[in-house]
């Protein structure tokens, strides 16, 4: 559908009509799928008794055995404070451990536990099920495009001043 200018305000009443659908799939289509996403997630967390962000970094370690403060604040987008909250919730619970950097005695690599492995090994096996489950149903190409149009949606929701 392309917008008219004819009859005086008919290019503003089509783009007030837009506008409100996008706010009625807002706040009804896109806030029902972000709950059920995270209720999943948290279905998730309790069951392996860490939350989402523990989890996340267990998986990191689990592929990276050689990772630092750093690395990992780098990697989940936060700041080395936030993580470091992160990390010693991990370490209460057994799960990581931080070694001295052989190399850098002012650099610590953050590694897994054995409990901490377990726990990734399954966490990973879940995680795979469940993208068996999204695959069958979806598909990788439609998978792949909801990927890249979420990830732009969250960019112009990011960028779009609130007053």
């Amino acid at each position: 559908m392309f917008p008219s200018t004819n009859k005086g305000g008919a290019l503003m009443d089509e783009t007030a009509e837009q506008q409100q659908m996008v706010v009625d799939m807002m706040t009804e289509g896109y806030l029902s799928s972000f709950r059920q996403i995270e209720k999943v997630l948290g279905k998730v967390s309790s069951k392996f008794g860490v939350g989402w962000s523990g989890l996340s970094i267990l998986n990191q370690l689990a592929t990276n055995q050689s990772a630092n403060v750093s690395d990992l604040a780098e990697k989940n987008h936060v700041t080395k404070g936030a993580i470091s909250i992160q990390i010693s919730e991990l370490m209460k619970a057994k799960l990581i451990e931080m070694d001295e950097d052989p190399n850098d005695r002012r650099r610590h690599i953050v590694k897994l536990t054995s409990k901490g492995q377990k726990m990734a090994d399954h966490e990973v096996a879940q995680a795979k099920e469940m993208a068996s489950q999204v695959l069958n149903n979806m598909g990788e190409a439609e998978m792949m495009r909801l990927h890249t149009d979420l990830a732009a949606f969250a960019h112009l929701l990011e960028d779009t001043k609130l007053e």
